[in-house]
């Protein structure tokens, strides 16, 4: 039986600003153009080796075009020297929102920019 596959376009978006405090960390990701009331976005909280956490992000009418603020308390991540962090949406059963990888803590090559 031969494989079967559906191709679906990616567009880019920017990584999630990422700030701290002692217990919690906060992820700031701006608005995605073309989501709708309901839809939800996805947040990846992932070790390097992928283990990790997803977090989903129902959206309202009034939140649509503003930026999207997730706020974790740190117990909750996976335990890891670093983490990769990104999000995304689908905006039709053939586009999808998929955003660059932050890093948390910031790597010495994100930080160099």
């Amino acid at each position: 039986m031969p494989n079967v596959y559906e191709f679906i376009s990616f567009d880019g978006l920017p990584a999630a600003l990422i700030t701290e405090t002692d217990k919690e960390l906060t992820v700031t990701a701006p608005a995605i153009h073309g989501l709708k009331k309901g839809q939800e976005v996805v947040f990846f909280f992932r070790t390097p080796l992928g283990h990790g956490i997803a977090v989903y992000l129902s959206l309202e009418e009034d939140s649509l075009k503003q930026p999207m603020v997730l706020v974790i308390d740190k117990s909750k991540l996976p335990k890891s020297r670093e983490l990769h962090i990104d999000y995304g949406a689908y905006v039709s059963q053939r586009a999808v929102h998929r955003s660059a990888v932050a890093y948390y803590p910031a790597s010495e090559a994100a930080a160099r920019g």
